[in-house]
């Protein structure tokens, strides 16, 4: 298992300011695309890259529907070799290894505020510890599965609290 500095694998690219953007543009990569194309796990199976929200510090796979929408300055689109790094891979290690919410709480240490903003310098400058892309994968692949399946225990809940609703309205009109 090597560590290695993300700089090394991956190219950054910051989005842009919302005030380059010019109106024709009109397709622009919103929160909602970064939350949709996180919490549409089953859906992605071709590999676009990833997104960073450099206010949130998290990573979301692109997905078909979001790979050509414009970045605003709050994300940075990250592209690299898939041989070499697993976006899915990439994804948990940022938004749920320790090692990286470490290294981000360093760089916020002394700083007053909640929001754990990071900036690509910061990025780059992170290690992550990089098995052979196989482990990788199924790393990144049991990652993948574990968000579709929170997804459908949400859904089921949900379904659930509404049958019961509809039997208490039903049981109360009796």
């Amino acid at each position: 298992m090597n560590k290695v500095m993300l700089g090394d694998v991956i190219t950054f690219t910051l989005g842009k300011n919302s005030t380059r953007i010019k109106e024709h543009e009109s397709k622009i990569y919103s929160l909602e695309d970064f939350e949709g194309d996180l919490q549409a796990a089953e859906e992605i199976s071709n590999n676009y890259g990833c997104t960073i929200n450099v206010i949130k510090s998290k990573a979301s796979p692109l997905s078909e529907k979001t790979v050509d929408k414009v970045l605003n300055s709050s994300y940075v689109k990250c592209d690299f070799d898939q041989e070499v790094l697993d976006p899915w891979y990439l994804c948990y290690q940022i938004n749920e290894g320790t090692e990286i919410e470490q290294q981000i709480n360093m760089f916020n240490q002394g700083t007053w505020t909640s929001v754990k903003k990071i900036n690509v310098g910061m990025i780059s400058q992170m290690t992550i510890n990089l098995p052979d892309i196989k482990k990788q994968k199924v790393i990144g692949e049991l990652y993948r599965q574990s968000i579709i399946q929170n997804n459908l225990l949400i859904k089921q809940a949900d379904n659930l609290k509404k049958f019961n609703m509809k039997l208490i309205k039903k049981i109360e009109e009796d």
